[in-house]
């Protein structure tokens, strides 16, 4: 698939390496994660721990989209299709969870992980029918500001789903200042949860469109 900027392909078994390290890249200093690791080298060891576990495990059974500007990663989408089931923990353990286990503070990893399933809860309660989830839109640093996000998301994701039989569309953010970006594209907020990151309160906005 081709868009204005951008060409898109499904995310390859080889570039799921670099798919991982330019999410983690986008999302380091992101609340979500600063909120419990506030240190930077410790915040970094488990993203990529656990980014890269989560994309190796589910690689088959999710959609990952690669877009490349030229021959660069510009940015990755992680599409859970109506029929998603979450992998088994013997899953995650044949690819590579046991690196984030072996970690140090597995109480705040324990807490994180906790947070993370609350924040998408209502989200995974849509998935069915013809509804698709989208788990994350990572737009690498280097390309940010310059309308990526709306043109993976409007030209790519969205027709994507369409061919795909879906009919809606749904995710959630934890950043206030996206509110108004998404709201311009059509969708509309559906639930509106506060979440406590260990004494911190975060807002999280899900999403929805219909298509």
């Amino acid at each position: 698939m081709h868009t204005k900027h951008l060409t898109i392909e499904p995310m390859r078994r080889n570039e799921t390496g670099e798919c991982a390290e330019l999410s983690v890249q986008a999302f380091a200093d992101y609340e979500y994660f600063t909120h419990f690791f506030p240190d930077e080298r410790e915040r970094l060891a488990f993203m990529r721990a656990m980014i890269l576990s989560e994309y190796r495990t589910t690689r088959r059974r999710a959609r990952f989209l690669a877009a490349r500007h030229e021959d660069t990663l510009a940015a990755v989408a992680d599409l859970f299709p109506p029929d998603w089931k979450k992998p088994g923990d013997l899953q995650y353990m044949l690819h590579g969870w046991g690196k984030v286990l072996r970690l140090p503070k597995q109480d705040i990893i324990k807490e994180w992980l906790a947070m993370d399933t609350t924040a998408g809860h209502y989200c995974h309660t849509l998935l069915g029918g013809t509804t698709w989830y989208l788990s994350s839109l990572t737009v690498s640093p280097a390309y940010q500001g310059k309308g990526f996000g709306r043109e993976m998301l409007m030209d790519c994701i969205i027709p994507y789903v369409r061919t795909n039989g879906g009919t809606r569309l749904c995710f959630f953010t934890n950043s206030e200042s996206n509110l108004a970006f998404y709201r311009h594209l059509g969708f509309e907020v559906a639930d509106y949860q506060e979440l406590d990151c260990r004494g911190h309160n975060m807002g999280s906005w899900s999403f929805v469109k219909e298509l």
